[in-house]
């Protein structure tokens, strides 16, 4: 009894994407979580990533022109930014416990202001970390931005005179 192994591509699709960046391989996820983490392009390490500094990414790198804006990166930061610091946050509750033995209001109150200072602060490194992991494993369109030359969909066009 043999098992047939069922195509999952549309009827008619193409078998295999045409591929036009002879360098589309060689994507460092380290690397590019690195840059990510510096608030850097996650290609080139130059560009900036963020349009305001804080929240908005790139459509694309103005240093390498890499198209940024496949990322889907908005809704995962948030909370690995809280479990990150919630882990900080009790680790310095727990060791004030054991060293200082407070009460339980004395305890609680910092924890959870430096909890949400901690996600505040980690909020834009993470994102660019998530979006540098997206970016190196080519996720939710990447893949197309690095078979062919950047499309630039928010670009400003230029006027031939």
């Amino acid at each position: 009894m043999s098992m047939d192994v069922i195509d999952s591509r549309p009827v008619g699709g193409p078998k295999r994407l045409p591929r036009c960046n002879p360098q589309a391989h060689a994507r460092s996820w380290l690397r590019a979580m690195i840059f990510g983490a510096q608030l850097r392009c996650p290609s080139c390490g130059e560009g900036h990533l963020y349009e305001d500094g804080r929240g908005k990414v790139v459509n694309y790198c103005p240093h390498c022109e890499e198209e940024l804006y496949h990322h889907r990166a908005s809704r995962m930061a948030p909370w690995f930014s809280a479990f990150l610091s919630a882990h900080f946050a009790i680790l310095a509750a727990l060791a004030a416990a054991w060293l200082l033995h407070p009460p339980l209001w004395a305890l609680a109150v910092p924890t959870m202001i430096l909890w949400v200072g901690l996600t505040w602060l980690l909020m834009p490194p993470v994102k660019g970390m998530i979006v540098g992991l997206q970016w190196a494993f080519r996720l939710h369109g990447f893949q197309y931005a690095a078979m062919c030359k950047p499309r630039h969909p928010h670009k400003p066009h230029q006027q031939q005179t």
